[in-house]
């Protein structure tokens, strides 16, 4: 107990409260220690390893989270607090018919003339190669190389993989790494422009900052003037 106790005050004095303190404590100390920051950057969903000069935000509590926090709700933060919100591969696991509430709110917290950069599975591209397939007239699925569950590369498995996820890989129903929503180029563009973006434009695959998604990745990046 005692050698518990002690590790617990050496994870505090470092700034490590995973698993310390209460989730919403943890949560409140990082608004209130990094509200003086004159650059802030913000990545929703980190993954394993930080990215530099990034606070970070995430439905689950990690080492490597700031703020633990639903992503689909109201962020705790002030008005104009971001100069950058990253967002990999996170809109897909909100529902589809909060997306547009969710990109106001990421608006909401970015300063003027400040960016955001957002990416998602391309649906449109997903949904083409498996009619492709389905059809006999292409087999460009099997360039994707995720073949989770689907030991037979069967298209309409790959499909339902891309578009669905897989939760927990163990069915529960409430896991946070369902897909929720499907976006086209189009759409997406749209929604960005509808929730106060200018300048939206697509990003290259280099310009993935995190982790690289591959095939099915599709990224824009927008600003709030």
């Amino acid at each position: 107990m005692r050698r518990l106790i002690h590790s617990r005050l050496r994870r505090l004095k470092n700034g490590d409260l995973t698993g310390v303190v209460p989730s919403f404590v943890k949560t409140w100390f990082f608004v209130r220690r990094n509200r003086r920051k004159r650059i802030r950057n913000l990545e929703i969903g980190p993954g394993q390893q930080r990215m530099s000069g990034f606070e970070t935000l995430n439905v689950v509590d990690d080492t490597n989270v700031d703020y633990i926090w639903d992503a689909a709700k109201r962020l705790p933060f002030p008005d104009e607090t971001f100069d950058l919100v990253y967002a990999s591969h996170i809109l897909e696991h909100i529902p589809w018919y909060l997306s547009e509430q969710v990109l106001s709110e990421w608006n909401r917290v970015l300063k003027y003339n400040g960016q955001l950069e957002v990416w998602v599975p391309n649906g449109l591209r997903i949904c083409t190669a498996w009619v492709a397939a389905e059809t006999g007239e292409s087999t460009d699925y099997l360039g994707d190389g995720w073949f989770r569950f689907n030991e037979r590369r069967d298209p309409c498995l790959w499909a339902s993989g891309r578009i669905f996820t897989y939760g927990d890989g163990k069915g529960t129903i409430n896991d946070p790494n369902w897909h929720r929503a499907l976006f086209s180029p189009r759409f997406l563009q749209e929604l960005l422009k509808e929730t106060g973006f200018s300048e939206v434009v697509a990003m290259a695959p280099d310009e993935v900052r995190g982790v690289d998604h591959g095939w099915i990745n599709m990224g824009f990046r927008a600003r709030k003037v």
